[in-house]
């Protein structure tokens, strides 16, 4: 006697297949239909075992976002700049050089009135020729004129200038009588003994000449300067060398000092540092 080959056990919680419901719903509704993927146009054999296929576009750049990083300079641009930079610096050197020594340079040639500073005439011989005749002396330069030291006037005596450029004024200081009181009761009283008036006449003959007040000052005995003050209520006209003045007039104003005595000089300061005249108030 044989035996039936038992099949699979069917699992207690799985229903007949008779029992299952095939009936339409009374809606209008159809139930979903299974989802079935659908047919792959590939070769069997070129799909993967598992997983889904690789794709297989183009591969894709890279995209760069914020600054794109800057190049190097080479060597030699490098050198380039850096030698245009040492040339600009030193053709700047040099033009500050060049412009302060024809500043500087161009100190003020003094001379004194034609009555005193004109050479003698010389005779020429009878039948001589212009060329025997001895050439007037040259005037000593700003520079060989310092080592000599100012021209020295008496007080009230014109003074003949050659200043920068094309300038040429006269300058004409004339010192007054010592005060040792105030010229108004309200003004301030003097502080080393006394105060000076000193009448300045500037007439430009040429160019624009720079003279200001400040330029002149008293020069003691001991070698010391005192500067121009104010307050004294004797100054007339103060204030009219405060700017560039004009050829073909003449300019006055009358500056006061506070000195002790009047043992010294009137110095005359032009263009910047340099003394060139000096008148005796003694």
């Amino acid at each position: 006697m044989t035996k039936e080959p038992h099949g699979d056990p069917v699992p207690p919680d799985v229903p007949p297949i008779e029992s299952l419901d095939n009936s339409v719903p009374d809606d209008d509704t159809m139930p979903a239909a299974p989802f079935s993927a659908p047919p792959s146009s590939a070769p069997p054999s070129s799909a993967p075992p598992f997983g889904p296929a690789p794709f297989s576009a183009a591969p894709v750049k890279p995209v760069l976002i914020g600054r794109r990083p800057r190049g190097k300079l080479s060597k030699k641009l490098i050198t380039a700049y850096f030698a245009g930079g040492l040339a600009l610096l030193l053709a700047g050197t040099v033009a500050v050089f060049y412009l302060a020594v024809q500043v500087y340079g161009q100190t003020a040639t003094t001379t004194a009135p034609t009555a005193r500073g004109s050479a003698p005439a010389v005779p020429v011989p009878a039948g001589g020729s212009a060329r025997g005749r001895t050439p007037a002396p040259i005037e000593p330069s700003g520079p060989l004129r310092a080592r000599f030291g100012p021209e020295r006037l008496k007080n009230g005596e014109k003074f003949l200038v050659v200043g920068e450029g094309d300038a040429k004024f006269e300058v004409t200081v004339k010192a007054k009588k010592l005060r040792r009181s105030a010229c108004s009761p309200y003004a301030v009283k003097p502080e080393l003994g006394g105060y000076l008036p000193a009448e300045l006449t500037v007439k430009v003959l040429q160019g624009e000449p720079d003279v200001s007040e400040y330029d002149f000052r008293v020069q003691q005995a001991d070698g010391s300067w005192l500067p121009s003050v104010g307050g004294s209520a004797c100054e007339k006209g103060y204030g009219s060398f405060v700017r560039r003045l004009s050829a073909g007039r003449t300019y006055r104003s009358t500056i006061v000092f506070d000195v002790p005595d009047t043992k010294g000089d009137i110095v005359f300061q032009y263009p910047l540092i340099d003394i060139i005249a000096s008148w005796n108030i003694s």
